[in-house]
């Protein structure tokens, strides 16, 4: 808007002013020319701050839901982690975990004992082969003696050939042969009950040895084969257990990242208000300004012209107008006061529970 001119000539029909009054009346023309521009120019500051908060908020409660979810998911993972922790499936059947670490313990107790008894069993077992392997060297020794008996049997009984042959009457060497041949035979039963002792023997030895061969083996026990399959089914178990959990803890790290970005979303996000404060705090600067210059051309008026400090009120349909405006009632009585007041303080009361939020 161009400068008042004071030398430009009047519409028909009006009277000069004064110099003075000229002058003020400028002044005012200029003041509510500023007024208006920086009105509308806080206006579109506020509106864009007004904006800029809408964004903002409805920004953040999104992330705030995610995050609301984020956690949900994140606390049924931490109840299924404890949940695995708790129970292992064994066969398609669910077990405490303590109860299938007992088992294992009991197993391993078990496995321990086996391996006590064995090598108890295994003594025994050496000490009766040590036995058999005697009894065998013995058998070795009349299998000797045998064959001596019957080299000596083939000897006299060619002697018997010679003899007869001789055809003489000496019947007294055939007695000595028969004798011979009683004596051999003696020995020769003598030595067989020896070798059946010896082979006896031997086979105790053996049988006991198979015994404790069979016990080693299990051929005994079949409770130990059947431990043995509930040992696997349980390890397995215990195993699909460490696989679930590790999923687990793998999906609760992703999440745990994910929770990271949403929280540092949302500290960015809250730094909106930083430049709301700065938009707004230029809007309270401008209007502050303009209160200023306003008050000085309003002292300066007054006091140039006393006469109209009478006549000076409130303008009534501009205050309906613009108390209209205001949804909020809080902020209406705020501004009743300050309008028909000038103060800041609530002269009229408000009232009990009046809040900064009104729905429609």
């Amino acid at each position: 808007m161009p400068p008042f001119d004071h030398a430009a000539p009047l519409p028909p029909g009006r009277a000069a002013l004064p110099g003075a009054a000229s002058a003020l009346l400028a002044q005012w023309v200029e003041l509510g020319e500023i007024e208006r521009r920086a009105f509308i120019a806080m206006t579109e500051e506020v509106t864009a701050s007004s904006r800029l908060i809408e964004d903002s908020t409805v920004t953040l409660s999104a992330q705030f839901r995610h995050l609301a979810e984020a956690a949900e998911s994140q606390t049924a993972r931490v109840e299924r982690v404890a949940a695995i922790a708790r129970m292992i499936e064994v066969e398609g059947r669910p077990m405490p975990l303590a109860e299938a670490t007992a088992f294992v313990e009991a197993m391993l107790g078990q496995a321990v004992n086996g391996l006590r008894d064995a090598a108890a069993q295994a003594a025994r077992m050496m000490a009766a082969l040590e036995e058999v392997t005697r009894e065998v060297r013995g058998v070795e020794q009349c299998v000797t003696r045998i064959e001596a008996i019957n080299r000596q049997a083939q000897f006299v009984a060619i002697n018997a050939t010679i003899e007869a042959h001789r055809a003489e009457a000496a019947g007294g060497t055939f007695k000595v042969i028969a004798h011979e041949l009683k004596e051999l035979a003696k020995e020769t039963n003598a030595t067989s009950r020896l070798v059946h002792e010896r082979i006896t023997a031997a086979g105790r030895g053996v049988s006991a040895a198979q015994a404790d061969l069979a016990r080693i083996a299990g051929t005994e026990n079949g409770g130990v084969t059947d431990g043995q399959a509930r040992l696997a089914a349980v390890m397995a178990g215990m195993m699909e257990q460490n696989r679930a959990l590790s999923e687990t803890l793998a999906e609760a790290r992703e999440a745990a990242a994910g929770i990271d970005a949403i929280v540092d979303s949302l500290v960015t996000g809250t730094q909106f208000q930083d430049r709301t404060t700065q938009h707004l705090t230029h809007v309270v600067e401008a209007m502050g300004a303009i209160g200023e210059a306003t008050q000085a051309l309003q002292a300066e008026t007054t006091q140039a012209l006393p006469d109209l400090v009478p006549h000076v009120r409130a303008d009534g349909p501009l205050l309906r107008r613009m108390l209209d405006q205001q949804s909020l009632s809080s902020v209406r009585q705020r501004f009743l006061n300050r309008l028909l007041h000038d103060e800041g303080a609530a002269l009229v009361a408000e009232p009990a529970g009046a809040g900064e939020i009104e729905l429609f």
